[in-house]
C-alpha cells in the first residue's frame, strides 16, 4: 500500500511539473505573439523613411550589411545601382541575398521577373523598383553585458530602474557627429513599464559606448520580459530576460 502511495505522489509531482512547464510555455508564446505585432509596427515606421524627393525607402540599413529577400528563382534577375556613383551590379535569383552594401548612400534595386507570376512561383512578389538607404553608422548590441540596477519583481512599482547595455559603434566617415539616442520598448504579460534614454543624443565615434535607460512602471502578472532595443535605423534588437518574473 505504501508503495502505491509513493507511486501516486511521484505521478502527481510529474503532472504538476508538466503543468508548470506548459504554463511557462504558454506565457512565452503569448508574449512572442504580442512582440511580433510590436516589431511589425516598428518595421513599418522604418519603411516610412523617405528621401528628399519624397520617395519611400524599402529598407534602411547600415554599411556592410545584407538584405534577405527570401528564396528567389534563378529566372529572376536584379540590378543594384549606387545612385551617387552610377555603378550597377547585376545579379540572378538568390544572389541578391548575398550582396553586401559596402558603401553608404542611396541604392536603387530593380527587380525583373522573366516569367509571369503563377502558382509555380514560390518567391514573394516585389516592386519593380525599390530604394535602399545605407547609413554610414552601424550599431551592435552586446547583450552579454547588459546590466540592471535592481532586480525586477512582480508587483513592485519602479520609478528609476537603470538599464545599461554596451554597444559597438562603427562609422564609415566623419559626416555624422551625433544621433538621437535610440529607444527601448519593454513587452510582457501584465507589464506596464516605460523606458527613456538617459541622454538625448549619442556621440558618434568608433568604439564601445554604454547606452543607459531609465525605466519606470510595474509588472502585474507572472511573465517573461522582452526588451526591444531600437538601433539608429529603427531596426529591432531583442533581449529576453532568462528568468520569469514571479
Amino acid at each position: 500500500m505504501e508503495y502505491n502511495n509513493y507511486n501516486w505522489v511521484g505521478s502527481t509531482n510529474k503532472i504538476t511539473a508538466m503543468k508548470t512547464t506548459a504554463r511557462h510555455f504558454l506565457l512565452c508564446l503569448l508574449l512572442m505573439i504580442g512582440f511580433g505585432a510590436t516589431a511589425q509596427n516598428n518595421y513599418v515606421l522604418g519603411k516610412a523613411d523617405t528621401n528628399p524627393a519624397g520617395e519611400r525607402f524599402y529598407k534602411v540599413i547600415s554599411f556592410g550589411e545584407k538584405i534577405f529577400f527570401g528564396k528567389v528563382e534563378n529566372t529572376t534577375t536584379w540590378s543594384v545601382t549606387n545612385t551617387a556613383e552610377k555603378t550597377t551590379a547585376n545579379l540572378r535569383g538568390s544572389e541578391i541575398n548575398e550582396y553586401v552594401f559596402e558603401k553608404a548612400g542611396q541604392y536603387e534595386i530593380r527587380f525583373f521577373e522573366n516569367k509571369k507570376h503563377s502558382d509555380e512561383c514560390n518567391h514573394p512578389s516585389f516592386d519593380e523598383k525599390m530604394l535602399i538607404k545605407v547609413n554610414p553608422v552601424k550599431m551592435t548590441f552586446d547583450f552579454s553585458k547588459i546590466a540592471f540596477s535592481e532586480k525586477i519583481e512582480r508587483g513592485r512599482n519602479y520609478d528609476n530602474l537603470i538599464i545599461t547595455v554596451p554597444v559597438g559603434i562603427s562609422t564609415k566617415d566623419n559626416s555624422i557627429t551625433k544621433l538621437a539616442a535610440p529607444g527601448l520598448f519593454i513587452a510582457g504579460i501584465g507589464v506596464s513599464m516605460k523606458a527613456k534614454p538617459a541622454t538625448e543624443n549619442v556621440e558618434i565615434k568608433n568604439g564601445v559606448q554604454l547606452l543607459t535607460y531609465q525605466v519606470s512602471g510595474i509588472v502585474n502578472a507572472e511573465s517573461y520580459l522582452m526588451f526591444d532595443f531600437s538601433d539608429f535605423n529603427n531596426q529591432i534588437h531583442t533581449y529576453n530576460l532568462p528568468q520569469i518574473i514571479h
